[in-house]
């Protein structure tokens, strides 16, 4: 990349050069010497100076101004000046002859048409006044400007490149220094994709790990309960063998189900809307009663702002909620609560519990797939340490937040901050 990133600069360089070298070329054959190069010279002045003189005293008048102006003056009679420019001239007619195209007079004939006012000779490709002279320094200085800049974001690039290299290779830690400068822009976008690719490949590499262990668990019961069935012959025995696979069975079905929402959750193309998040809510608190186990007397309590809005995709929304309620179900005693309100910039959905609660230094690991807790909160009672990491993907990609906490039940609090503009 930055051989050919300098092969271009070079051959950048050349070209201007090359166009600026023509353009003077061009202008030395066409420049001519302008009314506004004898104005500039005082050209006009002296020529009206002298024509209000005598013509026996304009002579010694020329002469005392000698040295005083950055053009030579002389006076010259009219047949001069018609020998010169090959034709007749008039009184008061100013006469441009060009020798060459370095070598340029200009006359100026009196009204009394006692001679002329010859300024010259000159050289019209010699730079005079703003122009001609930017002109120049753009020629001569630009591309040494432009070099230098160049040749910073070349060392940049350089930089890139290594990096580039460093990560291809497998070291997922490699950064570019993002100070500021030419390339900050690159250099900032790299570090973006190498942190986004460091990221995923790490969590690439978490997922098959877990997704090996958890596998690896309800399988090696199988496989123990096939060996024991294949030698059972009492036939309670081995229906109760057989009840014990397909709970196995079950429990793979779940995973496989937990695993599916989670890649989904990342990698489905949101569609927002703006909606109210009084309805769905509703709903799926009416659907977590039924769906509970009469022998749990657990009560789902709803408080609602009527005006609570949120902008976002309904259907991903409902799922995060129905993770947060399918979780506070499985663990609370006897109460769980649904509460939505509008907030600053957006609209908190919080669910609360009564269970066990979750410590302090665990609530930031809870929100990492495949992350359980001990004790009550475990394989036992359910899960696999996916729905809460999904629920946070979910909102995160909606630009919300979710937070865990202790709520006032003594249980766990998820809080849920939707946004509701885009």
């Amino acid at each position: 990349m930055r051989g050919s990133f300098l092969k271009l600069l070079v051959t950048s360089v050349v070209a201007f050069y090359a166009l600026g070298f023509l353009v003077m070329i061009i202008y030395g054959h066409t420049a001519t010497w302008s009314e506004a190069n004898a104005r500039g010279r005082s050209v006009f002045w002296v020529y009206e100076l002298l024509d209000r003189q005598p013509a026996a005293k304009r002579g010694k008048l020329l002469r005392s101004m000698k040295g005083q102006f950055t053009v030579g003056f002389r006076l010259v009679t009219k047949a001069e000046v018609e020998r010169r420019a090959g034709r007749s001239v008039r009184a008061g007619e100013r006469v441009f002859v060009k020798e060459s195209t370095r070598r340029q007079w200009y006359f100026i004939v009196f009204h009394d048409e006692q001679g002329a006012l010859a300024a010259g000779p000159v050289n019209p490709t010699m730079p005079f006044g703003a122009v001609p002279v930017g002109l120049i320094m753009a020629v001569l200085i630009v591309p040494l400007i432009a070099s230098y800049i160049a040749f910073r974001v070349a060392r940049r690039l350089q930089k890139v490149e290594r990096a580039s290299e460093a990560l291809g290779a497998g070291e997922l830690s490699v950064r570019v220094e993002d100070d500021a400068g030419p390339a900050h822009e690159l250099a900032e976008s790299f570090n973006a994709m190498a942190a986004r690719i460091e990221r995923l490949v790490k969590g690439r590499d978490e997922l098959i790990q877990a997704v090996s262990h958890e596998l690896g668990s309800p399988l090696s019961r199988l496989r123990f309960h096939i060996e024991l069935l294949e030698n059972e012959t009492d036939v309670s025995a081995r229906r109760s063998l057989l009840e014990e696979m397909s709970r196995e069975m079950d429990e793979l079905d779940e995973l496989e189900h937990e695993l599916l929402t989670w890649v989904q959750s990342g990698e489905q193309e949101l569609k927002p809307v703006r909606f109210s998040a009084v309805k769905p809510l509703t709903e799926l608190a009416e659907l977590a009663r039924l769906q509970r186990d009469d022998a749990e007397d657990i009560e789902v309590q709803l408080q609602l702002d009527d005006s609570a809005e949120v902008y976002a995709d309904p259907r991903q929304f409902q799922r995060a909620i129905e993770n947060i309620l399918r979780n506070a179900q499985r663990y609370a005693k006897r109460m769980v609560r649904l509460t939505v309100e509008k907030g600053p910039g957006g609209t908190v959905v919080t669910v609360d519990d009564d269970g066990p609660g979750i410590p302090e230094p665990m609530r930031e690991k809870v929100l990492q797939p495949f992350v359980r807790l001990d004790s009550d909160r475990s394989r036992e009672s359910g899960g696999f340490g996916l729905g809460l990491a999904i629920v946070s993907r979910i909102v995160g990609s909606h630009g919300g937040s979710l937070s865990v906490g202790e709520s006032s039940t003594g249980g766990a609090r998820i809080t849920t901050r939707w946004p509701n503009r885009q």
